[in-house]
C-alpha cells in the first residue's frame, strides 16, 4: 500500500472545528461539500475524500453482489469495518488514510 506523500498542514483548530462534520461525512458524504466554511476545513475535506472512496467501494460491492447472486455481499463486511475505522479516526482527530483503499481518496483533490 502506498502512503500519501502530501503535506496537509492541518491545524489543531481545524480538527476541533471539523470533528463533527468529519464524522457526518462518513454517513452522508455530500453534506460537508454543501457548506462553504467546511469546504475550507482541510480536516473535514480529508475525511470527505475517504468517505467518497468508501461510497465507491459500497457501490462496487452492490454491483458484484447483484451479478454474483449474493456472493459479493461478503464485500460489505470490509466496507463496514473501514467505515468504523474512518469514523473513529475522525472522532479522535486523526488524519490517517484508511487501510487498502484510503490512498485513492487523494485523487479527488478536495484538500486544498
Amino acid at each position: 500500500m502506498a502512503e500519501s506523500t502530501r503535506n496537509l498542514d492541518i491545524t489543531p483548530e481545524e480538527i476541533q472545528q471539523g470533528k463533527t462534520m468529519a464524522i457526518i461525512a462518513y454517513l452522508i458524504f455530500f453534506i460537508p461539500l454543501l457548506m462553504d466554511d467546511m469546504k475550507k476545513n482541510k480536516f473535514v475535506m480529508f475525511h470527505t475524500e475517504q468517505s467518497i472512496v468508501l461510497l465507491l467501494l459500497n457501490i462496487a460491492a452492490g454491483i458484484i453482489g447483484t451479478i454474483t447472486c449474493g456472493i459479493g455481499l461478503v464485500l460489505y463486511i470490509p466496507w463496514i469495518i473501514l467505515l468504523i475505522i474512518g469514523i473513529m479516526n475522525a472522532a479522535n482527530g486523526e488524519v490517517k488514510v484508511l487501510p487498502v483503499v484510503g490512498q485513492y481518496g487523494e485523487k479527488f483533490n478536495l484538500v486544498k
